[in-house]
């Protein structure tokens, strides 16, 4: 019978740390590279009116986005419009508040009103329409 001496079993299992290292920086490379791409504002082309400001008293009010592409932003989270009623129950639990909406001018008028319609739905009283002054010439 053969027995195995101890200096059979003397191997050193040691990590490679050079590879570790390289695909670390590698990665935080691609990282820093794709970061700003990731982060690119929302582009909505508010309608241009002479108006004048609200005098905003009360609660903070909400604000709803609506892009040319039929997304609606509660705040800065994207929200599905039909799950915008649940969505904003509970902001509207505390009492009545404010909500305005900023929609692009390319937006179909029957979105708005849908909209609008569920806004209605939830007993929101204040509804404000956000634009942008006119350009001076």
């Amino acid at each position: 019978m053969a027995f195995r001496t101890s200096t059979e079993f003397d191997s050193l299992a040691e990590i490679n740390i050079t590879p570790l290292v390289d695909v670390m920086l590698v990665l935080l490379i691609i990282f820093i590279v794709t970061s700003p791409m990731l982060v690119q504002g929302l582009q909505v082309e508010l309608p241009r009116e002479a108006t004048s400001s609200l005098n905003q008293k009360g609660p903070e009010p909400i604000v709803l986005t609506l892009t040319r592409d039929r997304l609606v932003l509660l705040g800065d989270q994207p929200v599905h419009p039909k799950l915008l009623a649940q969505r904003l129950g509970p902001m509207l639990a505390g009492g009545p508040r404010p909500v305005y909406l900023k929609g692009d001018r390319q937006l179909p008028y029957g979105f708005v009103i849908e909209v609008l319609a569920t806004l209605n739905r939830m007993g929101v009283e204040e509804v404000g329409m956000v634009t942008v002054p006119p350009e001076t010439r």
